[in-house]
């Protein structure tokens, strides 16, 4: 299987491009920021997007549109500095529609066959734009219809909002625990009315137990496990798409290695769709039963992987603890990191 382009009709893509370029125009980022949230409401679907302008700092211009109670989850992180590149996995924080304002250079052959079927071109170093959509696990792709039509709402919504402040009629989009959302007015896309309404609230489901291989299981408990010392253990996204899919994916990876060394007992590569604590779990039971070795704990990257893997924890007799800075397992990520991008510049250098 090969990944494949979303099909958008002209006239959606007309659309979306004409509130780009008004977005442009007004340049928004001279008196907006990423903290003066722009959220608005799509009527026919209740869909609901939480917004931010890029540019105020002078170096990436354009438009975040998080979507959704989660959407708003990860962008009220990232604003209050919640985020920790270091040690999350930033690949499975991904749920918004955006928008980027870059040089000719960025642009995709599918970005130019759109701009060549509506006889656009751009002027500038920082005009022509970008859009894609970003999903947990996923690599950015192009828009859908329907993300294409929400994506065109919020861009012209934030064009509004502008204005509004601009004009001295709003101050503030967020306060306490209430957010200014916007709803077109009926037979509009570009005017709009808005209502104070309660912020959205997110509530992450809890991780269920992973599946234990019994098999595995029974084999481990069959051996004579010599004492190892402590183990380290994570499951994480390596950044390069895999192709196989309608849609590029990033493989997600699970590694159990001795701490003090970093020799690795075993890694298992995966789809986005397998938990992350399912894959740590397999990982951990396959490196001890190729090993033999029993370690004395396992640290894991949080406290909720730690209480997620606790049934595996039991049944082997095995501590697992949450630590979070777990150096080698970072070694080893940049090490794979190192040789992937060397491989990429190789492919690039072949072309």
């Amino acid at each position: 299987m090969k990944a494949i382009v979303p099909t958008v009709p002209a006239s959606v893509w007309k659309e979306l491009y004409s509130a780009a370029q008004k977005f442009n125009s007004l340049q928004p980022w001279n008196i907006l920021d990423d903290r003066d949230l722009i959220c608005v409401r799509n009527p026919s679907s209740g869909e609901t997007g939480f917004g931010g302008v890029m540019g105020s700092g002078g170096e990436l211009f354009g438009f975040v549109l998080y979507r959704e109670a989660e959407g708003f989850h990860i962008y009220r992180r990232t604003i209050q500095g919640e985020i920790d590149r270091e040690n999350d996995d930033l690949f499975e924080m991904q749920n918004s529609l955006n928008f980027e304002l870059g040089p000719r250079s960025n642009m995709m052959p599918e970005d130019f066959a759109v701009m060549k079927q509506l006889d656009l071109s751009f002027k500038g170093k920082n005009a022509w734009p970008e859009f894609r959509s970003m999903v947990s696990g996923y690599a950015p792709w192009f828009l859908t219809e329907p993300e294409a039509r929400f994506l065109t709402l919020g861009i012209n919504a934030a064009c509004w909002h502008h204005d509004r402040v601009q004009r001295g009629e709003v101050g503030e989009s967020i306060r306490d625990d209430e957010c200014l959302m916007y709803t077109p007015v009926e037979g509009s896309q570009t005017e709009f009315r808005s209502e104070w309404e309660p912020l959205p609230v997110y509530e992450k489901k809890p991780l269920k137990p992973p599946v234990l291989n019994l098999g595995v299981i029974s084999s481990i408990k069959a051996k004579k496990l010599k004492p190892d010392s402590e183990w380290e253990a994570d499951a994480f996204f390596l950044p390069m798409p895999v192709m196989d899919r309608d849609r590029p994916y990033f493989a997600r990876t699970a590694v159990a290695c001795q701490q003090v060394s970093g020799f690795v007992f075993d890694m298992i590569t995966a789809s986005p769709e397998i938990p992350q604590y399912q894959l740590l779990a397999d990982t951990i039971c396959s490196s001890i039963e190729k090993s033999g070795f029993k370690p004395d704990a396992i640290f894991v990257r949080n406290e909720e992987f730690a209480s997620a893997l606790a049934p595996l924890s039991n049944v082997l007799g095995i501590q697992v603890r949450s630590r979070k800075n777990l150096s080698s397992i970072e070694m080893l990520k940049e090490s794979m990191l190192s040789y992937m991008m060397g491989e990429e510049k190789g492919r690039r250098g072949k072309r």
